[in-house]
């Protein structure tokens, strides 16, 4: 129905509105060391996601929650500007800003803030992109105070590949029960390496790593171990990892098994977790954010989309 209207609206104004819609070719030439997050262009034409029009009245589950994007280590504000931008060819969502935090914490944005937009957009490029998840951490509390205080916003969702999903956990196991600071209400991580790049762990069963946790873990796990009581429990997480089915037995760079060791810790902690592996070549690590069935599940994990 909402379609048929879209439609009748269009036909009626044809006449005396012309209007052209460019796709904004996307690319990035920034690869990481440890863990790349170099983004190709991608074939829009093998998005099959459903599309919606925003015209009508939003629902509560609409209104006003943005979404942030964190690109990882290396990573720009291209990372995630086509997953954005495919988010906003198929109505999912719009752009709103692009906020950059520098390493003393001081934020700046560029765009514009609109109140009742549709699932605000919100790339968030940290200036120096190769710190730590210690700092980034802080970084992601800084912006999320900024955006409360300049804009009155106090609820997000966090999608955040790579670093920028380790670093987002470890942001909520620190900072995310903080009263004063918006609520997390769902956190998407694609290609984390949860258990960094630890060796050890190669023939652990991927059902003894989600009962037991890890046999090596790493310094960075035993942090999440130590503080993962401390995550907010009403915060939803869906965690993506790739599998491009190779001896790599991961997406190319982060291992399966480090990625999916945080599934021990959501799960006997009592929170609302899932995850879906990706495999195929575009499963690799620097292609999961141009992935159309990542889109796919990202989408249907923040809003519901059919």
């Amino acid at each position: 129905m909402r379609k048929s209207l879209l439609v009748s609206f269009l036909v009626i104004l044809f006449g005396f509105i012309s209007m052209g819609c460019g796709n904004e070719k996307i690319t990035e030439s920034v690869k990481e060391g440890q863990v790349p997050d170099a983004s190709n262009s991608i074939d829009t034409s093998e998005i099959n996601l459903s599309s919606s029009d925003s015209s009508e009245p939003l629902t509560p589950d609409e209104i006003d929650v943005p979404t942030l994007f964190i690109h990882g280590y290396k990573g720009s504000e291209g990372t995630f500007s086509g997953m954005v931008s495919r988010f906003e060819a198929r109505s999912f969502g719009k752009k709103v800003l692009t906020v950059t935090v520098q390493p003393d914490g001081s934020v700046s944005e560029t765009g514009e803030w609109q109140e009742q937009t549709n699932n605000p957009l919100i790339l968030v490029v940290f200036a120096d992109s190769e710190n730590n998840e210690w700092n980034q951490a802080d970084w992601i509390k800084a912006v999320l105070s900024y955006l409360n205080n300049m804009h009155q916003i106090d609820e997000v969702n966090l999608v955040g590949h790579s670093m920028g999903a380790v670093s987002s956990l470890r942001y909520l196991i620190t900072y995310g029960s903080e009263g004063s600071l918006p609520t997390v209400n769902r956190f998407v991580a694609i290609g984390a390496p949860f258990n960094d790049f630890v060796t050890g762990n190669e023939e652990q069963t991927l059902d003894e790593l989600n009962q037991n946790g890890p046999l090596v873990m790493s310094e960075r796990y035993r942090d999440f171990a130590a503080g993962i009581q401390n995550y907010p429990k009403e915060t939803t997480m869906l965690n993506i990892v790739g599998d491009i089915q190779d001896e790599s037995e991961g997406d190319g760079i982060v291992p399966i098994k480090s990625g999916l060791a945080i599934s021990h810790l959501m799960q006997t902690n009592g929170l609302e977790y899932r995850y879906e592996v990706i495999t195929g070549l575009k499963a690799y690590h620097s292609q999961l954010h141009e992935n159309t069935q990542v889109d796919a599940l990202v989408a249907d994990f923040l809003w519901d989309t059919p």
